[in-house]
């Protein structure tokens, strides 16, 4: 009797074993099959949409993602899905028109075809389409075909038009604005961060005023340099008229060594100083000096040369020092901008 119960449980362990993978196996089966059917499916999708058949790409998306949400694929299939379901205007045709251009570089490059294009889109529905050819013809004719004023007007489309989105339209402002300061046209970036509006980035706007008050230094700086060689030559002038001429070259006979000395002093020195840092530049420093030499002949001969009155040393001591400063600042804005933008100017 112990020998038949064992037997039976035996065999209902076996049966029970057998059930059980019966079962799991045609679960898995019953997963497999769909999987592998909408895999086969999003496969195909994915060569329509290479194709440039969006209608038919879209609906294999979404055929194959109902079949299986869980596939691999499906992430994927669905975030394309949500694409080209934003750029269906027109029945896909805009858009194919446009994928057929940025898909070919050679196209891409061709001015013809871009132009051709844009030309296209006049005629294409109001959607993300339409603002997606600007973009990239915008770019297209600003930095690679030398057509800065053609992106201009294409790039005040893409801000204003409703459909850009806010990060697109931020863009296209500030690449507006770069045009127009890579061209010294102050007056056109103001007036591309006004139209721009609330898509332009607030640093948009400070950037612009930067450069304007950057405009306003660089004129105040040459007229500074202007007058302290007018000043002194006038008063040079008028001291050889009253007989004092002898004055000032003695003047300047005595103090030019030291001139030198003192400039190339703030040139090396202040060279060997940038220099010491990792990211430091002497040659500002350079620079600076061989432009502060002129500048200190000049003091010292208008000094010479000019009235003894404590108002008039003053002012001649205020625009020399202007004139320093001055002198500083075109220097700084010759090497590289970016030396002042790093002080807020």
């Amino acid at each position: 009797m112990r020998r038949a119960a064992i037997l039976v449980a035996l065999a209902l362990a076996f049966t029970t074993t057998l059930f059980l993978y019966a079962v799991t196996a045609r679960a898995g089966a019953d997963v497999a099959a769909p999987r592998a059917q909408a895999d086969a499916i999003l496969r195909e999708a994915e060569k329509d949409d290479d194709a440039l058949e969006f209608a038919r790409a879209l609906a294999r998306y979404d055929e194959g993602r109902a079949l299986d949400p869980g596939s691999p694929r499906a992430p994927r299939a669905e975030a394309r899905a949500a694409m080209l379901r934003a750029h269906a205007e027109g029945d896909f045709a805009p858009y194919a028109a446009l994928e057929r251009v940025r898909r070919d570089p050679a196209l891409a490059s061709d001015p013809r075809a871009v132009e051709e294009l844009v030309h296209a889109a006049e005629s294409f529905p109001p959607g993300p389409v339409r603002v997606e050819v600007w973009v990239l013809a915008a770019e297209a004719f600003a930095h690679r075909f030398g057509r800065p004023r053609d992106a201009e007007a294409l790039l005040r489309r893409v801000i204003v038009d409703a459909h850009t989105d806010k990060v697109v339209g931020q863009k296209a402002a500030r690449d507006l604005v770069a045009i127009h300061l890579a061209r010294g046209d102050l007056a056109g970036a103001e007036d591309a961060v006004r139209v721009a509006g609330d898509r332009a980035d607030p640093q948009l706007g400070r950037d612009v005023r930067r450069a304007v008050r950057r405009r306003n230094m660089h004129s105040a700086a040459i007229l500074v340099l202007l007058a302290l060689v007018v000043l002194a030559a006038r008063a040079w002038n008028a001291a050889a008229r009253r007989g004092s001429g002898a004055r000032v070259a003695t003047a300047l006979a005595r103090m030019w060594k030291l001139a030198v000395a003192y400039a190339a002093y703030v040139a090396i020195g202040g060279a060997l100083l940038a220099s010491g840092y990792e990211a430091g530049s002497g040659k500002p420093f350079l620079v600076f000096g061989v432009a502060l030499l002129p500048i200190l002949l000049l003091a010292r001969a208008w000094g010479a040369a000019g009235g003894e009155s404590k108002a008039a040393r003053s002012g001649r001591a205020t625009l020399c020092a202007l004139a320093a400063a001055s002198a500083a600042f075109l220097v700084l804005e010759g090497i590289d901008v970016a030396f002042l933008e790093g002080m807020g100017l």
